[in-house]
């Protein structure tokens, strides 16, 4: 059994461990660029790690809750792990803040969490890809990797107030399509 980009998501989602090492040779590297803008300024190696770890066993737990393609998968992951990075990041906010106060969550409180968590992340990655796949990758890069609108405009080689009309025009069409709802709370 040969994993390859094809093939992976399938043997992923059947639980072979061979598919979560090829998740790891192909999309660590993102998961880790993702950890780091986000808890970089932390500059606590042991945490980046563990967040890894973390991302990597949510990855591996959720599988079967993933529908797409490569493409599709990428996001996911990069949605995951913007999330748990914040959480960690958070928690260590919080370690600073006040030392003593330490917050068990029972198992059951933690899979509440979790299954809220990737229902969450489902539905507006459902939302985003009503876009066209250009605005995709913009809308990705600006809400879910907090990239600024000029390491955008680079990246895709468009002009700032290109994609700062795509912005607008595509939060337009989304919270048209979400009966008016707030994007800023959506996305």
């Amino acid at each position: 059994m040969k994993i390859n980009e094809y093939n992976f998501i399938k043997y992923l989602q059947g639980g072979k461990e061979n598919a979560l090492d090829y998740v790891i040779d192909h999309y660590l590297p993102l998961i880790k660029g993702v950890v780091l803008k986000i808890l970089g300024p932390l500059d606590i190696n042991d945490i980046i790690k563990e967040c890894c770890n973390d991302i990597l066993l949510s990855i591996w737990k959720n599988a079967k809750k993933f529908n797409g393609d490569a493409a599709d998968f990428q996001k996911w992951v990069c949605v995951i792990a913007k999330y748990k990075a914040i959480d960690y990041y958070r928690m260590e906010m919080k370690k600073k803040e006040s030392p003593t106060l330490d917050i068990e969550l029972t198992p059951s409180d933690s899979l509440k969490y979790e299954s809220t968590y990737l229902e969450e992340q489902e539905n507006i990655q459902a939302i985003i890809s009503t876009l066209k796949p250009v605005d995709q990758k913009i809308f990705i890069m600006r809400y879910l990797l907090d990239f600024d609108t000029e390491k955008i405009a680079h990246q895709l080689q468009m002009t700032k107030s290109a994609i700062d009309n795509r912005l607008y025009h595509g939060r337009k069409k989304l919270k048209k399509d979400l009966g008016g709802m707030p994007i800023e709370k959506s996305v």
